[in-house]
């Protein structure tokens, strides 16, 4: 990895990208960051969700609604794994659709922007999920049938109610979690660049097959303005596409790369050995968590 793509990876990790997020955005992906590391995923959805309705503008916000979009996923993702429902993948379904709609209403001559197909891919693959729950996975419930009217008895008063209290948000450091938000973001950016790549070094070939062809033409014939003209288009494009074709593959090689390890470190932090001291009633319990 080069230290320039190094040093972007260490950003995504300590400090991600605080500079695209509004301060309204900020404050509640903060609140967001503390849920996820405590393992509380459905109130860090609806902190994510906050902070991304508060940048409703799609072209102008483009770069903080493309990480919130992200973090979302992620979170959702997990909580499916926590609770094996259809109800998170459903609701990522819903959110990618509406973060697709928007791109393309706000880049209308641009319907292939690669944002918008990356949510359109992202939003396929939630779909081949919900797939395994059955064609009514995401539709709402029944209403309940009305009940009988009953006639009136006397009710002895209820117990007083006891106050809950909200879930606070902790106050734990970022811990691997984040790893795996920023290695989550980042592999799908690496394996578009990666696509692109493709694309570019089939178009180069082509280019190169052109200008062959054309010097054994030549060969056999004089040589004219128009085949000198074409041939310096075909040298021009084929050096500009050369240099395409370095920039996308180290670009790419180096997201998955770089992605790939901040997974696997934070699969591995999060399930390293932690010891604590548990305060009891009448002692003290000592409790020791890791995989074994």
């Amino acid at each position: 990895m080069t230290p320039m793509l190094h040093h972007l990876a260490l950003l995504l990790v300590l400090a991600p990208a605080p500079s695209v997020l509004s301060a309204a955005a900020t404050e509640h992906n903060t609140s967001a960051m503390r849920f996820y590391d405590a393992g509380q995923f459905a109130p860090a959805v609806d902190e994510f969700q906050a902070a991304y309705e508060s940048m409703p503008d799609a072209r102008g916000d483009l770069a903080g609604r493309e990480q919130l979009m992200g973090s979302m996923r992620a979170t959702l993702l997990a909580l499916h794994e926590q609770t094996h429902e259809a109800a998170p993948l459903c609701r990522l379904q819903g959110l990618l659709q509406g973060h697709a709609d928007a791109l393309a209403a706000a880049y209308p001559d641009d319907l292939d922007k690669l944002e918008t197909r990356s949510a359109r891919a992202r939003h396929d693959e939630a779909t081949k999920q919900l797939a395994t729950f059955g064609p009514d996975a995401c539709k709402p419930p029944p209403p309940p049938e009305p009940a009988p009217a009953l006639l009136p008895v006397e009710q002895p008063e209820p117990p007083p109610k006891t106050l809950v209290s909200p879930p606070t948000a902790p106050t734990e450091n970022p811990g691997p979690r984040r790893l795996q938000i920023a290695g989550g973001v980042m592999l799908p950016v690496g394996l578009v660049a990666l696509g692109v790549l493709g694309a570019v070094a089939s178009r180069y070939r082509r280019d190169l097959a052109r200008g062959d062809a054309l010097q054994i033409e030549l060969a056999l014939r004089p040589c004219t303005d128009d085949d000198r003209t074409l041939m310096r288009e075909l040298l021009a494009t084929t050096r500009r596409e050369e240099g395409l074709i370095i920039a996308l593959g180290l670009t790419g090689a180096a997201l998955v790369t770089a992605s790939t390890a901040l997974l696997i470190r934070g699969g591995l932090q999060r399930r390293r050995e932690r010891l604590g001291l548990a305060p009891q009633r009448h002692g003290v319990g000592l409790t020791l968590t890791g995989a074994f």
